[in-house]
């Protein structure tokens, strides 16, 4: 019996550590849960309660993979790779940064040395004001950049300040696909950003008339087209109320005292960001500079 009892203990030790061994990888993605969108693109959606904080994406251009998100964290860039081994053997050979907030150098930082970090402009400049330094090699564009491989193209387009001061938008042609990181969020209020308000309203106007049957927004589930036009009525509606306030005359005090959206308010995530969101909303409507 003893004989029997340690045999199976060798055996189970042995399977643990072959296991192990085998998948550390597999074992260590807590961050994203990964939807295939089509062949060759994938959303990485941020886990509830995990330490990634907005959505991802990854996409297969042919030899090679990119892999693309905002506030992206050493454990969440690490998840990111970590997926990307899941769905294919393919290197990763660039990281897209869709927007960057200044004072935030915590995050945005830790890509794998050897990698290309593409960015527009403005985030290149947000980035250069922070306390680090990037590793990898950096590619920053103006307007737009189109990454084109044998079997799909990554077309990433410069939108301008909205949601911060250097948003950008990455679209699959050959799947319809569009990530817009957090210039949409779904089913969630989310962060108000540190862009020009009123500039982001005008992006979504534009982002509406794009071409695309799939959305990855910054936060939430993949969605259908229509969510567009359902966080920019949210949006707007925020700044109609908060415009309202200040012509009435009433201080930020006041205001966040009073401001009321019934409409919109069982939006998850509503009171946890509505102080904040009225605060930036009030102090940059009611700058005539702005």
């Amino acid at each position: 019996m003893k004989n029997f009892n340690l045999r199976h203990f060798i055996i189970l030790l042995t399977l643990t550590l072959f296991f192990g061994t085998l998948c550390p990888l597999q074992a260590a993605q807590r961050s994203y849960k990964i939807e295939k969108i089509g062949e060759g693109v994938y959303a990485a959606l941020a886990i509830s309660g995990g330490v990634a904080t907005s959505n991802a994406f990854i996409v297969d251009l042919g030899h090679y993979l990119v892999i693309g998100g905002a506030h992206l964290t050493k454990k969440a860039i690490n998840d990111l790779i970590v997926a990307a081994a899941d769905i294919t053997p393919k290197p990763v050979k660039a990281f897209v940064l869709a927007h960057h907030h200044k004072g935030f150098s915590f995050v945005d930082f830790d890509f794998p040395p050897g990698k290309d970090i593409i960015m527009t402009l403005q985030t290149r400049q947000a980035m250069k004001q922070e306390i680090r330094k990037f590793e990898g090699q950096i590619n920053y564009f103006l307007e737009g950049l189109t990454l084109e491989g044998p079997e799909r193209s990554l077309v990433l387009t410069n939108v301008g300040p909205a949601h911060s001061k250097g948003d950008l938008i990455a679209y699959v042609p050959q799947t319809k696909t569009l990530f817009t990181s957090d210039l949409i969020y779904v089913d969630s209020a989310g962060f108000l950003g540190d862009g020009p308000l009123r500039d982001w309203v005008l992006v979504l106007e534009g982002i509406s008339a794009l071409d695309a049957n799939k959305i990855i927004p910054g936060y939430g589930p993949v969605s259908e087209w229509g969510e567009i036009n359902t966080f920019k009525n949210y949006l707007k509606d925020f700044l109609t109320e908060i415009l309202r306030h200040i012509e009435k005359g009433d201080n930020l005090y006041e205001t966040l005292q009073t401001f009321s959206l019934p409409q919109h308010e069982n939006i998850p995530g509503f009171k946890t960001f509505k102080a904040g969101n009225i605060e930036r909303a009030y102090k940059q409507l009611s700058d005539p500079e702005n």
